[in-house]
């Protein structure tokens, strides 16, 4: 699955000792907290199942105004849709190094020399990785001209609106969509922040080494006083990932 990468059978339990706390800095109540976290449950549940469900919980349950901050990277910072065989950059992530050097609709040649097809992205031929500071030079074919341009790998801190969270969802495959597994182990919640934290475990299949890996992951929801999120972010074990994938990290 392309958007998402998002077992211990634990039972879920909410008891009054999440809501712990004195009254006077809790800015919800109990039965707001509790609305929050069914919220935070529906949005995992469908995120791991169904394509249509989690575009409906999306659009339901997140403010206009929030955003999805997902992990930190080492890297450019661009999108594009890998389903695609032409690598096309869909939108630039803002105060990232491509900020300048790509442009939305920009078409890449090839990266450090090397064509940029879908094969050699699959096959690892083509890659992105490496330290930061280090400049990559690559061409695009912009307005139907070819152009170089180079830039420095650096630190990318993403965060994606809702349009962006919904064009994602929507370009995605609906039949190749959710886990091979999934299982929430625990849920916590913080009145006085209207932030609820969801630990989650899954199994999914790689779409290029078709292996299977497993992760731990924690989603944190924070919500306005209207019950919608407002921001979401992940903490996730991606070098085990990697790892499990044949991949490890080298200087």
């Amino acid at each position: 699955m392309n958007l998402l990468k998002t077992l211990l059978i634990v039972p879920l339990f909410l008891s009054t000792q999440i809501f712990a706390g004195h009254h006077e800095e809790s800015k919800v109540s109990q039965k707001v907290m509790m609305n929050n976290i069914k919220t935070a449950k529906s949005w995992i549940d469908a995120g791991y199942s169904d394509k249509d469900a989690f575009m409906a919980v999306v659009k339901k349950h997140m403010s206009d105004d929030g955003y999805n901050y997902p992990g930190r990277f080492i890297g450019f910072g661009f999108n594009f849709d890998p389903s695609n065989d032409q690598m096309v950059v869909d939108w630039v992530i803002e105060n990232s190094p491509a900020v300048g050097v790509l442009q939305s609709g920009d078409t890449f040649v090839s990266v450090a020399g090397v064509p940029a097809t879908r094969e050699n992205r699959e096959n690892g031929v083509l890659s992105f990785t490496g330290l930061p500071g280090q400049p990559v030079k690559a061409v695009v074919n912009r307005d139907g001209k070819d152009v170089e341009v180079s830039f420095n790998r650096g630190l990318v801190s993403p965060r994606y609106s809702k349009a962006q969270i919904m064009e994602n969802i929507e370009s995605s495959n609906g039949e190749d969509w959710g886990a091979d597994e999934y299982e929430i182990i625990e849920v916590a919640a913080n009145r006085s922040k209207n932030v609820v934290y969801v630990w989650t475990w899954h199994k999914f299949t790689d779409d290029i080494t078709d292996l299977q890996y497993e992760e731990n992951q924690v989603t944190r929801f924070q919500f306005n006083d209207e019950g919608q999120v407002i921001a979401r972010g992940d903490m996730s074990e991606e070098s085990l990932v990697q790892s499990q994938l044949g991949f490890k990290v080298s200087r």
